[in-house]
């Protein structure tokens, strides 16, 4: 079923009555932010410190500054090329070490040569600081790039974490995917007021940007809603169905995912009340599915 935003009926007024929730999207683009400075943005909108992404550790951003220095470079023979590649080959509660490796590969791919210490590059978790010894220049520099990186990234949050702390914000607010592949929601009106911090602190973050617009309860919209939730729940269930074969992380995460739903389904009874008989079946097939699964880990 496609969902057309221009055909969908919106309010000027908020404050109206008869608004069954809102769509929402949001992007996050590229940046770096420090840590007083993301805790001062969520405050500022109203969302609480618990929001924040964990601590930023010393071996995190080793590691995050370390591998985006593999790259791949030409050599002065034909069609040969060299590989920067980071392998970890130590690590304990004081010590993090990593070498770059230097493959040497024909453009068929074929190895033929390599060099598992090109560089040695070790992190001092105690001093935070980083150390490294290098047999070739082209490795140097990359130590000395991942050291510049190193300085930055145990300051700074990436992009990345941010879209996994707004996510984590918006999965509080009951969503409903409206797209098959995600990208735009549908929130209840129970969830207004935190939509309203969430939008406010997404459009805060540089290169980023969050909107809401309000769904009013007619007809078609109810349909909408009650077509977008019911596909949510197959997706669910179809998930807990084909976990049999997934590693013992992948099955707690859907466990995690299909109780979130059974929780967030009071949200929506308001809505979907012509069609309460049908949903509240397939919240006890996820309910069956979810005691199948817990019995299966243990």
């Amino acid at each position: 079923m496609s969902i057309y935003l221009e055909n969908m009926t919106a309010v000027q007024n908020e404050n109206q009555k008869g608004i069954l929730g809102h769509l929402m999207w949001y992007s996050v683009g590229k940046q770096l932010i420090k840590t007083d400075e993301l805790k001062n943005k969520l405050i500022q909108s109203g969302l609480e410190e618990v929001w924040m992404p964990n601590t930023i550790r010393p071996a995190d951003a080793f590691r995050r500054a370390t591998k985006e220095i593999e790259t791949r470079k030409a050599t002065a023979n034909a069609g040969v090329f060299e590989n920067y590649l980071i392998r970890e080959v130590f690590a304990d509660k004081d010590y993090v070490q990593r070498n770059i490796v230097v493959e040497s590969v024909n453009q068929a791919g074929k190895r033929l040569d390599y060099n598992s210490k090109a560089s040695v590059i070790t992190l001092d978790k105690k001093n935070v600081s980083i150390t490294f010894v290098s047999e070739n220049e082209t490795a140097k520099e990359l130590c000395i790039e991942a050291e510049q990186m190193f300085n930055i990234f145990k300051d700074n949050y990436s992009a990345q974490q941010l879209r996994v702390m707004v996510n984590k914000i918006l999965q509080s607010l009951a969503p409903t995917p409206v797209r098959p592949n995600g990208g735009i929601y549908f929130v209840p009106d129970s969830h207004t007021d935190g939509l309203g911090k969430l939008v406010k602190f997404t459009s805060s973050l540089e290169n980023s940007e969050g909107f809401k617009i309000p769904v009013v309860n007619t007809f078609d919209n109810r349909n909408m809603v009650n077509s977008k939730l019911n596909e949510h729940l197959e997706s669910i269930l179809n998930d807990c169905k084909a976990s049999g074969n997934l590693r013992k992380g992948q099955v707690k995460e859907i466990i995690e995912n299909a109780n979130a739903v059974i929780l967030n389904y009071k949200n929506y009874k308001g809505i979907v009340k012509d069609e309460s008989v049908q949903f509240e079946q397939k919240i006890m097939k996820i309910r069956s599915e979810i005691t199948r699964m817990v019995t299966d880990l243990s």
